[in-house]
């Protein structure tokens, strides 16, 4: 009888698969911040550090790894409160810097010298904020969407009616009616595109929603450090694609004009890059490594 092939935890691989198959044997969690954070690498080289958007978990990188492959050394985590991270008890709120700081302990932990930041909404916003307050980390950084809505003149009614619409909604229907507002994408500031995303990766949304709800605030409240980002000193690209709404392409634009070094690029496709042009993506990511 043949035997049932062994998955790996590094690079989830299976040594009879027929795929690549790790290099290293497993490591347990990274505790950081006395929150156990679940992560996965594959690849070697120059280091990318990929941080995931709300509602989902590291899988949405998955792509993304394999289209960079062997040129660079993917490191990909589950986000305090997602997939098989904890989160502290009772999980009621997060915010930008706590979300970095995870990412910069994370990343000391790997041995890497410095990162290639890659992020997708809120998961953008805690790179942008790590390659702003220690560069030494960094190399640079490719923020997908970032939803800084601070800088869209219009959005705070928009965030006000969608906080309304959120609190009617759990209400009703409880924490999960809340959960299918935000991923039908109703909610057109706290999370616009969200109905872009597959329902096998935002499934992480509805099995831990108060997840989802600690972490709505975070970049509203998220003090915009306009003094660093004229000094920042490495490269980044701001990316959206063609499905991007109209709020966060508003937002993208003016990121891309206040933060130094950095450069709008657009990629095609119905859904967010990492999802719809992970070639595209590796290729821009790959300038930087």
């Amino acid at each position: 009888m043949a035997s049932t092939p062994r998955a790996c935890w590094r690079c989830r691989s299976s040594s009879g698969s027929g795929g690549r198959r790790c290099s290293g044997p497993p490591r347990p969690p990274l505790v950081t911040a006395a929150v156990d954070l679940h992560h996965w690498e594959t690849g070697q080289g120059g280091t990318v550090l990929c941080v995931h958007e709300t509602a989902t978990s590291s899988e949405v990188w998955r792509p993304l790894a394999e289209a960079l492959g062997e040129r660079a050394r993917t490191i990909a985590y589950d986000r305090r409160g997602w997939g098989r991270s904890e989160a502290p008890e009772p999980y009621l709120r997060t915010t930008v810097q706590e979300q970095a700081e995870d990412a910069a302990r994370l990343l000391e932990g790997s041995g890497a010298a410095a990162a290639v930041l890659c992020g997708a909404g809120l998961g953008a916003v805690a790179a942008l904020d790590l390659l702003l307050r220690r560069p030494e980390l960094a190399r640079g950084a490719v923020l997908l969407e970032p939803p800084l809505l601070a800088f869209v003149e219009d959005a705070t009614e928009l965030l006000s009616k969608d906080g309304g619409a959120l609190r009617e909604a759990v209400r009703a229907g409880g924490p999960a009616a809340g959960v299918e507002l935000y991923l039908a994408g109703e909610l057109a500031a706290l999370g616009p595109g969200a109905e872009r995303l597959p329902q096998e990766l935002s499934a992480p949304a509805r099995e831990r929603p108060l997840s989802l709800f600690a972490e709505l605030a975070a970049v509203p409240s998220w003090p915009l450090p306009l003094a660093a980002m004229a000094r920042n000193p490495l490269p980044a690209r701001i990316v959206v694609s063609g499905s991007t709404t109209g709020l966060l392409r508003r937002a993208a634009d003016e990121l891309a004009a206040r933060l130094t070094h950095a450069a709008l690029r657009e990629l095609p496709g119905d859904r967010p890059a990492h999802l719809d042009d992970p070639r595209g993506l590796a290729t821009l990511i790959l300038e930087l490594v």
